[in-house]
């Protein structure tokens, strides 16, 4: 026996999307300056994807200079025994790399180089970083607007007398007026390195990405290096001692 039965159809529905917020330069750049004043420091585990390598999780530490200068960074990676498999500190103009585990020690600073073969540069850990905690707008730069579809473009132009370079471009998704991406320029516009934000939530009130992942092309070969960062366990503005970045 068949039986039919009408009307109990499942019916679906889509969601309306969200309407278009809008927002001038100076409104999102302010948005951008709160986030910037909102957060001093920075604890967290991460899990680290390079492309092409296994995965690495890490505890991250972060502290923005009260001078201005470069924030103080620390990221100590670790097998699933505990055991320590590097431990990263980058202060001021300075980066030290230990591997216990080979024996390496490495530094770098204005007169060394960083060893590429590394899961993250300090200079790429810093980039990540201040993708997300700014300062989004340095001195010098001047925001220009720019509205393509659904999405807040800013440019920022670095002048210098006469002439102009663009230094970076920040998107914003004009439905939640929150940061997608950013990427950074090189003296070279093919040179550049994309940082997208995924996944937000709100953090003691503050909107954080759980995932990042940094993209570098390289202008050269145009090719293209990745990684990913996933957050965990985020505590934003704890208290962290300076020893905690100091260097032997």
């Amino acid at each position: 026996m068949i039986v039919l039965m009408s009307g109990c159809s499942p019916r679906y529905s889509v969601a309306p999307e969200p309407p278009l917020l809008t927002a001038t330069v100076q409104e999102l750049v302010a948005r951008l300056d709160e986030r910037t004043k909102s957060i001093q420091t920075l604890k967290a585990l991460v899990t680290i994807h390079p492309q092409g390598q296994p995965a690495v999780t890490a505890s991250l530490s972060f502290s923005r200079s009260a001078e201005g200068g470069p924030p103080s960074l620390r990221l100590k990676g670790f097998d699933a025994f505990g055991r320590t498999l590097f431990d990263l500190i980058s202060s001021g103009d300075r980066a030290r790399l230990a591997i216990p585990g080979e024996g390496r020690l490495l530094e770098s600073g204005p007169d060394k180089q960083e060893d590429p073969s590394l899961p993250v540069q300090a200079a790429e850990l810093r980039l990540a970083v201040s993708a997300l905690v700014g300062p989004f707008v340095g001195p010098g730069e001047l925001p220009v607007i720019e509205r393509v579809d659904k999405i807040y473009l800013i440019h920022l132009i670095r002048v210098s007398g006469t002439e102009g370079r663009l230094t970076k471009r920040l998107w914003f998704q004009r439905s939640h007026l929150r940061l997608e991406r950013e990427e950074l320029f090189k003296e070279k516009e093919d040179a550049a390195t994309g940082v997208e934000f995924y996944d937000y939530r709100s953090q003691s009130g503050i909107d954080w990405p759980d995932r990042i992942t940094i993209t570098r092309r390289q202008d050269e070969l145009h090719q293209e290096s990745r990684v990913t960062l996933q957050f965990h366990e985020v505590r934003l503005n704890p208290a962290i001692p300076p020893e905690e970045f100091q260097m032997p």
